[in-house]
């Protein structure tokens, strides 16, 4: 990988046990293979790949292969998934990053995922300094340079079938790269996209985009899905509560998704959790992207209800 230092720490497993035959593995659900490397863009920012690519021989055209933003929380869930689920082959990577602590990933996705940000525009509990945010060009020049090449190089995938997932910041980033390089990926999935963020600066993107795309997109799905509970971190007191319900007002996902219904070729669909968090969510939405990504299946329009709870985050 050109400019890339690439540290291969081949893990885990298969989803099968080593012991099975060859035949029996095959033969198992979603078996796969699970592995990680690391690597250091340039510009000095390290990130963990989370891979899991299927037993047995790849498709003549390649596996589907869908990336993982959040990749630390959001790639087990979906190899969980993908291993219980007869039928889903395709290679998954979870974009993450090499460390473990809760605050330090908050603080690197911060900065990955979000345009330049005022600091008065980004929710901050009393005394806390604001986070360093405009990362996401750079971001996006990793995935496509490095990454993407990358992941080619070490798998048989079809450039032809990539999909995009994220939540909360990452479900913005989403509709960035979608709005700005909607080429990069046929397939994009925003999970609870934080729309408000910088003053919903977004719309003014998706603005140029419905103006740009007037004409059609070739080919083009988008899947959009939103929770109903929004409760306030513990601690938050009425200011900051009042400041957050602020920030966070106006358009949400569901305006964003029947917007974008008026552009020719771009197929949508919108999954409401009502009884979920922006936490809870997580792995349900997980499930729905990867059987609307794999087998084009819409999510059922009904109401999913879980006994998981989260943590709001943006």
């Amino acid at each position: 990988m050109s400019a890339l230092r690439v540290f291969c720490h081949l893990l885990v497993l298969v989803a099968v046990a080593f012991a099975a035959p060859t035949s029996a593995m095959a033969e198992q659900p979603g078996a796969s293979i699970v592995s990680f490397f690391d690597v250091e863009a340039p510009g000095g920012v390290s990130y963990r790949i989370f891979t899991a690519v299927p037993e047995g021989e790849a498709p003549e055209d390649g596996f589907p292969v869908v990336y993982l933003i959040d990749g630390n929380m959001v790639f087990p869930m979906a190899e969980k998934t993908m291993s219980e689920s007869a039928g889903m082959r395709a290679v998954l990577v979870g974009i993450g990053y090499p460390v473990e602590e809760r605050e330090q990933i908050v603080s690197l996705r911060y900065f990955d995922l979000t345009p330049d940000t005022p600091a008065e525009l980004i929710p901050l509990a009393e005394g806390a300094s604001p986070p360093r945010t405009g990362g996401r060009d750079a971001f996006l020049a990793f995935i496509e340079d490095e990454l993407k090449p990358e992941i080619e190089r070490r798998f048989s995938v079809n450039p032809a079938r990539q999909t995009l997932f994220g939540h909360s910041l990452g479900g913005l980033f989403t509709l960035h790269v979608l709005y700005n390089r909607p080429d990069a990926f046929q397939t994009y999935i925003a999970a609870d996209p934080s729309i408000w963020w910088n003053g919903r600066a977004i719309l003014e993107e998706q603005n140029l985009f419905l103006r740009d795309r007037a004409d059609g997109i070739s080919d083009k799905r988008l899947l959009i899905e939103t929770s109903g509970r929004k409760p306030l971190r513990p601690g938050t007191d009425a200011a900051n509560a009042q400041k957050l319900k602020k920030l966070r007002s106006g358009p949400n996902g569901r305006d964003v998704y029947e917007v974008l219904q008026s552009i020719p070729g771009l197929t949508t669909a919108f999954r409401s959790f009502p009884d979920e968090s922006h936490g809870s969510m997580v792995p349900l939405t997980v499930t729905d992207a990867l059987r609307f990504s794999l087998f084009g299946e819409k999510p059922a329009d009904q109401d999913v209800r879980s006994q998981t709870s989260g943590t709001p985050n943006p």
